[in-house]
């Protein structure tokens, strides 16, 4: 049926994602940080003052947030999301209600920025879906190339 819900986010569907997680997100997790796909969700989840995972059909199908840069009074949040290819049977539906979420991350913090790997075109085009600003003059971090995202209040 490829139905979706969006619950708070808690440690223990970590696994299911981690184990499935897309190739996109696990080379872009290992790219920016060397993690595995465990230790990027386990880190991103303890960080956040926001997340939620998204179950597709009742199985944990993506994990996203929004984590303070720096202190806990930061002004700056650092937004993520990690999937399995299972998020790709509710695309649609979870790409018109993910703003939803993004604008929950915006009113925790007025600056939303963070990088994303060159070659993940599938989150390029979520960021711009959401109403990200990207700038396409790559970073370089660990060898690869990353573009810097934001969206300002």
């Amino acid at each position: 049926m490829n139905t979706w819900q969006a619950r708070e986010a808690l440690p223990e569907h970590a696994a299911h994602i981690a184990r499935h997680m897309r190739e996109a997100d696990r080379a872009e997790v290992w790219a920016s940080g060397l993690q595995t796909p465990s230790e990027a969700l386990e880190e991103s989840l303890s960080r956040s003052v926001l997340a939620w995972t998204c179950f597709v059909d009742g199985v944990p199908a993506a994990m996203a947030g929004v984590c303070p840069r720096g202190s806990l009074f930061s002004r700056i949040g650092v937004p993520w999301l990690l999937a399995t290819d299972a998020l790709n049977a509710v695309r649609r539906s979870f790409a018109r209600h993910s703003r939803f979420y993004v604008d929950a991350m915006q009113d925790a913090f007025p600056r939303l920025e963070n990088y994303v790997h060159a070659g993940n075109s599938t989150s390029l085009r979520w960021l711009a879906w959401c109403g990200f600003s990207i700038d396409r003059a790559p970073v370089n971090i660990n060898g690869e190339d990353f573009f810097l995202f934001w969206r300002e209040r």
